[in-house]
C-alpha cells in the first residue's frame, strides 16, 4: 500500500509540473514576421564533422536567407572531417560566388570539440550577435529577419528558437523520434513561458557576443563534450535573467535530420543525458530527477499491473494513465504549433515504450562514456 501511495504522489507531482509547462507554452507570445528595417549584424556559426550528405541542403537553404548580406556572415567550422565536407562547401562558394561564407579549421583547446569549434569562430566574428545551428539542419529564409525584429523589440541577450524534424511516418523510429523531439520542444517553450527556462537547442540559438564574454563563454564546462547550448543557457539565466527569451515563431522553425537507426538515436540521447552531471541550476537538476523518477515509477507500475493482472491491476493502471494523459496535453499543444497533430495517432504505443527507453538511456549515461561522430568521449 505504501508503495502505491508513493507512486501516486510522484506521478501527480509530475502531472502538475507538465500542466504548468503546458500553461507556460500557451502563455508564450506567438511571434509573426515583420517588415521592420534590419539593424542587427549576425555571425552564423556552424560546426561540422563528416557532413557531406547534409551540407548541400543546409547550404541551399542559406542561399535563400532574406537578409542584407552586409549584415551577416556564415562561418563553417571544420571539426576534423575526413570526408568531402570541405570540398562540398568550397564548390558551393565558387558556384554561388558567396563572399560572406568562410571555412575554418577548429582549434582544439578542450575536451569539447563543438565548443572549441564555436570558440574558434567567435574569435574572428565581425558582428555583434552570434547565431548557431547544425550542419544537418535546414534554415527558413526569414530566420535572421525575425531574429532581428525580436531583438529590437525585446532587448534580449540570449534567444532560443524552435527546432523540428520533417513530418515522416515511414518507420516507427521516425515516429518515435518526432514525438520525442516534440515533447522536448513543448517542455522547452513551456519552461520559457513560466520564466524557468531549463532546455534549449544549439541547432537554434542566438546570443549577444559581448554578453557571451561577460559570462566567460564556455569556461567551467568545456571539459564536458556536449552542452554548448544548455550551459550557456544556465549562465545567461543567472546573469541576465530578464533578457533570456524564446522565439516562438512558426516562420523561424529550423528543420533537422533523423537519426539513421536505433543505435544512432540511443547514442545521441545518451550524449545529451551525459551532460546532466554538469548542471548547476537547482531547478534544472530537480526537473531531471523528477522525470527520471517518474519514468522509473511508470516502469514499476507496468510490472505491478501485469503481476496483479488476475487480482487488482487497476490502481497501478491508474498511475500509468495519469502520466500518459498529462504528457498528451503538452503534446497536443506542441503538435498544434509545429503542425504535427497527425503524429498523435502513434502516441499510445510511444507513451508505453518511452519510459522504458528513457530510463535505459538515463541509467546507461551514468556509467562509461559515449561514441559520437566516430570518437569516444568519457562522461
Amino acid at each position: 500500500m505504501m508503495v502505491l501511495i508513493c507512486m501516486y504522489v510522484i506521478i501527480i507531482g509530475y502531472a502538475f509540473f507538465i500542466l504548468w509547462l503546458a500553461y507556460g507554452f500557451k502563455k508564450s507570445t506567438l511571434i509573426t514576421s515583420s517588415t521592420s528595417t534590419p539593424k542587427q549584424g549576425f555571425s552564423v556559426i556552424i560546426p561540422f564533422r563528416n557532413e557531406e550528405k547534409n551540407l548541400p541542403k543546409l547550404l541551399e537553404s542559406l542561399t535563400y536567407l532574406d537578409y542584407p548580406e552586409s549584415l551577416y556572415e556564415i562561418l563553417l567550422v571544420n571539426d576534423g572531417s575526413d570526408d568531402a565536407s570541405v570540398t562540398c562547401i568550397e564548390n558551393y562558394i565558387q558556384k554561388h560566388h558567396q563572399h560572406n561564407i568562410k571555412v575554418l579549421d577548429s582549434i582544439r583547446t578542450s575536451g569539447s570539440p563543438k565548443k572549441d569549434a564555436i570558440q574558434t569562430a567567435i574569435a574572428i566574428t565581425t558582428h555583434s550577435w552570434i547565431v548557431t545551428t547544425d550542419a544537418d539542419c535546414i534554415v527558413p529564409s526569414s530566420w535572421l529577419q525575425i531574429l532581428d525584429t525580436f531583438i529590437q523589440e525585446n532587448n534580449s541577450k540570449l534567444i532560443a528558437g524552435p527546432v523540428t524534424l520533417p513530418l515522416h511516418t515511414t518507420s516507427f523510429l521516425n515516429v518515435f523520434e518526432q514525438l520525442d523531439t516534440l515533447s522536448l520542444a513543448g517542455a522547452t517553450i513551456g519552461g520559457f513561458g513560466i520564466k524557468r527556462p531549463f532546455l534549449c537547442n544549439g541547432a537554434h540559438l542566438a546570443y549577444e557576443k559581448t554578453a557571451f564574454r561577460d559570462v566567460h563563454g564556455f569556461e567551467g564546462n568545456n571539459h564536458i563534450a556536449s552542452g554548448d547550448d544548455h550551459f550557456l543557457l544556465e549562465k545567461f539565466t543567472e546573469t541576465f535573467s530578464k533578457q533570456v527569451h524564446y522565439l516562438k515563431s512558426r516562420e523561424a522553425i529550423i528543420t533537422t535530420t533523423f537519426q539513421e537507426d536505433w543505435v544512432s538515436f540511443m547514442r545521441q540521447r545518451k550524449r545529451w543525458a551525459a551532460k546532466s552531471t554538469g548542471y548547476t541550476n537547482p531547478f534544472t537538476k530537480g526537473v531531471g530527477l523528477l522525470i527520471l523518477i517518474t519514468n522509473l515509477v511508470f516502469v514499476v507500475g507496468v510490472v505491478f499491473a501485469f503481476a496483479k493482472a488476475y487480482t487488482d491491476p487497476f490502481p497501478f493502471l491508474t498511475v500509468l494513465l495519469i502520466k500518459i494523459a498529462a504528457d498528451l496535453i503538452l503534446l497536443l499543444i506542441a503538435s498544434q504549433f509545429f503542425n504535427k497533430k497527425k503524429l498523435l495517432i502513434w502516441y499510445p504505443i510511444c507513451a508505453l515504450l518511452y519510459p522504458f527507453i528513457s530510463t535505459y538511456i538515463a541509467l546507461s549515461s551514468l556509467k562509461g562514456g559515449f561514441t559520437w561522430k566516430g570518437r569516444y568521449f568519457k562522461r
